[in-house]
């Protein structure tokens, strides 16, 4: 019975030895590739971190260009805004100056007839 006890101990510390020793590589191997994964994620990150920020030089870039296309278009359509005003104004004063004018006509018209209405009375007076 010994001997028994004595085999299996010897097979249990045989496995114990071949199950540490495949852990152990399989430990190695799967911590390798866990490595090289996070490397590689790690190149990856790097690598989109550079796409970003050439990104944003870029967006940068575009705007300041665009800014620069922008300012003349926002001047032009001030001076369109200040040009309609005028125009505005002038055909206010055109029709202030016609309306003037038809006034002035009308006076004429009374200071004729009224020189004729006097002239008249002092025919008939005399």
């Amino acid at each position: 019975m010994t001997m028994f006890i004595n085999q299996m101990l010897g097979c249990l510390i045989i496995a114990a030895g071949i199950g540490g020793a495949v852990g152990w590589l399989l430990r190695n191997v799967s911590a390798g590739t866990v490595t090289r994964q996070l490397a590689d994620v790690t190149a990856m990150m790097h690598l989109k971190e550079q796409m970003l920020e050439k990104a944003r030089h870029e967006l940068r870039d575009t705007a300041s260009k665009l800014q620069a296309i922008e300012s003349p278009v926002t001047a032009l359509q001030e001076v369109e805004l200040q040009l309609a005003e005028r125009d505005r104004r002038i055909r206010e004063l055109e029709q202030l100056h016609q309306q003037l004018r038809e006034q002035t006509e009308d006076s004429e018209v009374l200071k004729a007839a009224y020189t004729q209405a006097v002239a008249q009375q002092i025919d008939e007076a005399a």
